[in-house]
């Protein structure tokens, strides 16, 4: 708020006692009874000085009033300018947390479609390992197929020239 300084003139105080005593009078005062022209001249001064204040309180007056109008559009402004940041803050953090969730969904759908691949290709290591060892079990069954052949071979080629030999045996031992 603006200070408004007022001086003060050279205002001429009226003198409305009453003279000091005259050695003459006894010492009894004497009232002037008609206003002498430097009282009048004064209560004009003192007139036109209060009249100069009033008008200054009035000017000091409106100034504050000015001022109070400022302040209350300043607070106003900032209360909307709160308002609005505090709208625009809510806003974007929304957007943020938006945004993160559609990040996250993507990272996730990511996760997923990586898992279901690395399943697809253990899945499919699974399927050739049993494959290989299906063909290693079959081929296993082939050579024991061909080992009991061979055997049998062996055993029918063997039977025909040792039932001799066999049949001696045999005898000896029933004896």
């Amino acid at each position: 708020m603006k200070k408004l300084i007022i001086q003060k003139g050279n205002v001429q105080k009226a003198n409305l006692a009453a003279p000091s005593p005259r050695a003459d009078t006894g010492g009894q005062m004497k009232k002037l009874s008609t206003p002498t022209p430097l009282a009048t001249s004064s209560i004009k001064d003192e007139f036109f000085s209060l009249r100069e204040a009033a008008s200054a309180v009035q000017r000091i007056r409106q100034s504050a009033q000015h001022e109070l109008e400022l302040a209350r559009k300043m607070r106003a402004d900032a209360q909307r300018y709160q308002q609005e940041t505090a709208t625009k803050a809510r806003s974007e953090a929304q957007q943020l947390i938006l945004r993160t969730r559609l990040a996250t969904q993507r990272e996730i759908e990511e996760l997923i479609r990586q898992a279901g691949e690395e399943t697809q290709k253990l899945l499919a290591d699974i399927r050739m390992i049993r494959i290989t060892a299906q063909e290693e079990l079959a081929a296993v069954s082939k050579f024991t197929d061909a080992a009991k052949l061979s055997s049998m071979s062996l055993t029918i080629k063997g039977n025909h020239k040792k039932p001799e030999g066999k049949k001696k045996k045999q005898l000896a031992a029933v004896k």
